[in-house]
């Protein structure tokens, strides 16, 4: 039988304390989970897509979710970014579609002063999204799995539709009853995230916006993406200094989403789309 245990922010707490005084560098890959109407992203309508188009978006979806990220920590902060690099040239001996997955920049977090900071911007203007942070309700499962070395640990954490979400969602079928949209919009729901931590590596911090676990959490599959950890440094010398991000305006995450959502109104048609001037 399968035991559940909630996480508590005193559990937390001790096993900080206890903690070793290192530093480390974990590296991440992330794979997104492929739909089977990933068709719909080229085309609303009837008639099947071309088996040559078809297959061209499906590589182009690939190719825009395969990054790498490095998380660098220490007993009490981390920073989480993702590594650049170069596109290989492709041959134009057939069809080719780039497709891109936004993110946010640099993720700061620190459980000592309980805050965190991540880079974001808005066509170009660069913010500093500063907040505190929350323990996240973790369930602590007893379900164990090997992770390269490492011994590790299952946990799920739900994460429930916002306010923000239905908010958006509503004001979509308030349009789309006046106009069919030409991009539709998923109805949100609920989302349990699976992770995988090891308490072998003592710290609460984890890839993107996951931490709060006993052990750094080596991978993590939310039923859209996945996040998994392909190598981990240790290190037992002094402290290396860790940088929160300091580039841009400093502003909270409801201050930011509102001026993105002014700013996405006042530069889209009446379809939604987004239209950018020379």
């Amino acid at each position: 039988m399968t035991k559940v245990v909630l996480i508590s922010s005193f559990l937390l707490m001790g096993f900080l304390a206890k903690a070793q005084e290192f530093q480390g560098k974990a590296e991440y890959f992330s794979k997104r989970i492929m739909k089977k109407n990933a068709e719909k992203i080229v085309a609303q309508k009837d008639e099947p897509l071309d088996p040559e188009l078809q297959k061209a978006v499906e590589e182009a979806m690939k190719r825009a979710s395969e990054k790498q990220f490095v998380l660098t920590f220490n007993k009490t902060e981390c920073l989480y970014e993702e590594q650049q690099k170069l596109d290989k040239p492709e041959a134009n001996d057939g069809m080719s579609i780039s497709i891109s997955f936004s993110s946010a920049g640099k993720k700061y977090l620190n459980v000592k002063d309980k805050n965190s900071i991540v880079e974001d911007n808005i066509f170009g203007k660069e913010f500093l999204v500063v907040e505190p942070i929350v323990q996240p309700e973790w369930k602590l499962i007893d379900e164990t799995k090997k992770i390269g070395d490492y011994n590790c640990f299952k946990a799920e954490l739900l994460i429930p539709v916002s306010e923000k979400q239905k908010k958006d969602y509503e004001e979509f079928l308030k349009k789309e009853e006046k106009k069919p949209a030409l991009f539709k919009m998923e109805k949100p729901e609920d989302k349990v995230v699976t992770a995988w931590y090891s308490p072998e590596i003592p710290v609460s911090f984890g890839p993107d916006n996951y931490w709060g676990l006993p052990g750094l959490i080596l991978e993590v599959n939310d039923g859209e993406n996945m996040l998994l950890c392909s190598k981990v440094v240790l290190s037992n010398k002094e402290k290396a200094k860790i940088k929160a991000p300091n580039n841009g305006e400093k502003t909270t995450q409801k201050k930011f989403d509102e001026i993105l959502k002014k700013k996405t109104a006042s530069m889209a048609n009446e379809d939604g789309v987004i239209i950018f001037e020379h």
